[in-house]
C-alpha cells in the first residue's frame, strides 16, 4: 500500500444488491456506494462489474479520485454464491484498481461484522438460510444448500409451505381464509395453473409469499401460524447446532429476523455490526 493515509473498503456483493462502504485508517466512514446484485452466480463479469461500479461509487461519495486514490485502498469483497470455484477464481485473476483486494463468502463477512470479529455465530434467515460460525480457527456451518433439501424456515421455505397449504385449500382440505385469498391474490388459483407457477418459481418467487405468511400469522390464522411454527421450529434447530457446536454466541440475521426472533426459544445475542462491518475487519488482512 502507497501513500500516507491508507483507505478501507468493505463491499457487500449480495443477490439484490451490492454495497461499498469506504472508511479511512481510523474507521471513520467517508463514504458509501451501490450498485446491482454481484452474487457469483451471475458470473464472475456481473460480479467483478457490480462490485467496482459500487466501490467507485464509495470514492466520488468521499470526495475522492476514484482512479488515484483506488490505490491507496485495502477492499474485501464478500461475495454471495462464494462456493461456485469457477466464477470466484475468474473474478479474482480480474485486474483491480484497489492496492489490495480480498474475496469472501458473504457469510463470514456478515458472522464477522455480527460478533465485531470476536468467535461467535449467525443463523441467517432471509430468502434462505444458513448456520455459520468461527471459533479460533474453526469455520462451523450447517445447511444452507438450497431448497428443496436444505434452506429450513427461510422466506423460500415459508413460501413453499404456503403454496402446499393453496392446494391443500384448492382441493377442500383446508377451509377458504382471508390468508388463502391473500396467497391467491399473488399465485393462480387454479390446481393446474398453480403446478405450472411453481415448476417455474425459484426461491425469489416463493420467498415473496413470506411475509404473506407472517402477516396471517400475527392475525391469527391456524394454517399460516402452524407454518411459522413449524420455520421457527427449523430455525431454533440451526441456532441449537451451532451451540451443540461449541459456538459461545450467536445471533439471528437477516431479512426475516426480526420476524423470526420473537418465535425462537434459543437465547441469542444481538448483532454488533452488518457484513459491510465484516468486510471492513476483513479488508484488514490478516
Amino acid at each position: 500500500m502507497s501513500g500516507p493515509a491508507p483507505l478501507r473498503l468493505g463491499i457487500d456483493g449480495g443477490g439484490t444488491n451490492c454495497r461499498a462502504r469506504l472508511t479511512d485508517g481510523e474507521g471513520r466512514v467517508l463514504g458509501e456506494g451501490r450498485a446491482g446484485p454481484a452474487t457469483l452466480r451471475l458470473g464472475a463479469d456481473r460480479s467483478f462489474a457490480a462490485l467496482i461500479e459500487a466501490s467507485m461509487a464509495a470514492l466520488v461519495a468521499a470526495g475522492l479520485d476514484p482512479v488515484a486514490d483506488a490505490r491507496r485502498v485495502a477492499a474485501c469483497a464478500a461475495l454471495a454464491g462464494f462456493s461456485r470455484s469457477e466464477a470466484r477464481e475468474a473474478l479474482a485473476a480480474k485486474p483491480h484498481p484497489f492496492g489490495r483486494l480480498r474475496l469472501a463468502p458473504d457469510i463470514e463477512a456478515a458472522c464477522i461484522g455480527a460478533h465485531a470479529g470476536a468467535d461467535g455465530g449467525i443463523v441467517v434467515v432471509g430468502t434462505g438460510s444458513c448456520a455459520f460460525a468461527r471459533v479460533g480457527s474453526r469455520h462451523i456451518r450447517f445447511g444452507g444448500w438450497g431448497l428443496p433439501a436444505s434452506d429450513e424456515g427461510s422466506g423460500s421455505f415459508l413460501g413453499l409451505r404456503a403454496v402446499e397449504a393453496a392446494f391443500r385449500c384448492l382441493d377442500g382440505r383446508l377451509p377458504p381464509s382471508a390468508f388463502f385469498e391473500a396467497i391467491f391474490a399473488a399465485v393462480p388459483a387454479e390446481p393446474a395453473a398453480l403446478v405450472a407457477w411453481v415448476d417455474e418459481a425459484g426461491a425469489t418467487e416463493l420467498a415473496s409469499l413470506a411475509p404473506l405468511v407472517a402477516s396471517a400469522a400475527d392475525a391469527g390464522d391456524p394454517a399460516a401460524a402452524a407454518i411459522m411454527n413449524e420455520a421457527a421450529r427449523a430455525v431454533d434447530g440451526l441456532a441449537q447446532a451451532l451451540v451443540a457446536a461449541g459456538v459461545p454466541r450467536v445471533a439471528l440475521v437477516g431479512g426475516l429476523a426480526d420476524v423470526m426472533l420473537p418465535r425462537l426459544r434459543t437465547p441469542l445475542v444481538a448483532p454488533l455490526g452488518d457484513p459491510l462491518d465484516g468486510a471492513l475487519i476483513l479488508a484488514r488482512g490478516p
